[in-house]
C-alpha cells in the first residue's frame, strides 16, 4: 500500500510551512486565554478578560508552550529563504546543509559509543552511588560528552578502579578519535563543496525564481516584459546603435580597458535575407608590418649581445623570417 503524498510536501520549504500551520492550529486549541474565558465571566469584578492564570489553563499550559517553542524554531528556519538576497550568505547556508550529513554520522557513532560503554560499565560490580543500571550511565556519559558532568562526581569514580578505567577509555576514544574524525570529515566536505558553492547558490536562486514566475499571472508577466523594453536596440556607444534583446549596464570607461574593437562591422544592407559577408581569413598589410617590426626588434636584441652567436645579423634576420608562419610573404631584395 502506497500512501499518496501531495507534491508540495516534496519541497522542504512547503513542508515546513504545512507543519507550521498544523502547530498553529494545535496552539489555538490549547490557547490558555480561551480556556480562561469562562473564568473571566464568572470571576466577578476582580476578573480579567484576557488572562492565562486560571485553574482551567493549568492542564493545557505545558502542551501550549511546547507547541509554541517548536513553532518558533520552524518559523525562524523558514526565514532562511531571505539568504537568497546575498549570494555569499546563500552559499554559506548551502555549505552548512551539505556538511549536516557528516554531523549526522558523528551523532550516530556517538549514540552507539555511549550505549556500548553504558551497558558495559553497568555490568561491572561497582559501588558508585547513583549509577545503578543502564539509565544513569547513559545520562552520565552524555553529560561527559557535552561537558555538563559535575567535576565533583569524578571523585566517586576513583574509589572503583574498573569504573575509572572504563570512563577514561570512553573519554579518550571520544576526545582523541571521534571528535578529530568529525573535524577531518567537515574539513574535507567543505573543501569538496567550496569550489562549487557559488554555483549551487546561483542554481538555488534560479530555482526559487522559476517557482515564483509560475505563480505570476500572464497579464502581469506581459506588463513586466514591456517595461524591460527588449525590443529596443542597445547602444554600444553614443550614436552607435547595436542589437536588441538585452539590458544595458553602464560602467566607467576605465573599468575594463579595451585596446581592440571586438565588434566587427560590415557595410551593405541590413536585411535578414542578405547573405553574411565572407570574413577575410588572410592577413592585411598592417599585420605583416607588425610582425616584421617584432622580428627586427628581436634581431637587434641578439646583435647587442656581442658575438654570443655565430650568425650574422643578416643571417639571423633571414632565419627569423623563415621560422615565421607566413615568412614567405616577405621578400628580401638586395641592391
Amino acid at each position: 500500500w502506497v500512501v499518496p503524498v501531495p507534491n508540495y510536501l516534496h519541497s522542504t520549504q512547503q513542508a515546513g510551512s504545512a507543519l507550521l500551520v498544523l502547530l498553529l492550529i494545535l496552539m489555538y486549541a490549547q490557547e490558555p486565554i480561551l480556556w480562561c474565558i469562562s473564568y473571566a465571566q464568572t470571576g466577578g469584578d476582580k476578573a480579567i478578560i484576557f488572562t492565562t492564570t486560571c485553574p482551567e489553563a493549568l492542564d493545557v499550559m505545558t502542551p501550549y508552550t511546547v507547541f509554541s517553542c517548536i513553532a518558533m524554531l520552524i518559523y525562524w528556519a523558514l526565514l532562511m529563504d531571505f539568504t537568497l538576497l546575498s549570494m555569499r550568505i546563500s552559499a554559506f547556508v548551502l555549505v552548512c546543509g551539505n556538511v549536516l550529513a557528516d554531523v549526522g554520522l558523528f551523532s550516530l557513532a556517538l549514540v552507539f559509543l555511549i550505549l556500548m560503554f553504558a551497558t558495559a560499565i553497568s555490568s561491572l560490580n561497582h559501588h558508585v552511588e547513583g549509577f545503578d543500571g543502564v539509565g544513569p550511565w547513559l545520562t552520565g556519559l552524555l553529560q561527559i560528552t557535552l561537558g555538563m558532568f559535575p567535576p565533583s562526581k569524578y571523585e566517586d569514580f576513583r574509589s572503583d578502579i574498573p569504573v575509572l578505567i572504563a570512563v577514561s577509555v570512553f573519554v579518550a576514544v571520544l576526545s582523541i578519535f571521534l571528535v578529530n574524525l568529525l573535524v577531518a570529515q567537515l574539513n574535507q566536505s567543505y573543501r569538496d563543496i567550496f569550489e562549487d558553492m557559488q554555483g549551487f547558490a546561483r542554481l538555488n536562486r534560479a530555482g526559487v525564481t522559476a517557482d515564483i514566475i509560475e505563480q505570476v499571472s500572464r497579464k502581469r508577466w506581459s506588463k513586466f516584459l514591456s517595461h524591460l523594453r527588449f525590443d529596443e536596440p542597445l547602444e554600444f556607444n553614443e550614436g552607435d546603435v547595436g542589437v536588441a534583446g538585452g539590458m544595458q549596464v553602464l560602467e566607467p570607461a576605465n573599468a575594463n580597458m579595451v585596446t581592440e574593437d571586438s565588434i566587427k562591422r560590415y557595410g551593405g544592407p541590413t536585411a535578414p535575407s542578405a547573405p553574411w559577408p565572407q570574413e577575410d581569413q588572410g592577413e592585411n598589410d598592417d599585420d605583416r608590418f607588425a610582425r616584421l617590426e617584432k622580428l627586427i626588434v628581436r634581431a637587434t636584441k641578439k646583435k647587442d649581445k656581442g658575438g654570443k652567436h655565430n650568425k650574422t645579423p643578416s643571417a639571423m634576420d633571414a632565419s627569423d623570417l623563415g621560422e615565421s608562419e607566413n615568412g614567405s610573404d616577405f621578400k628580401r631584395t638586395t641592391s
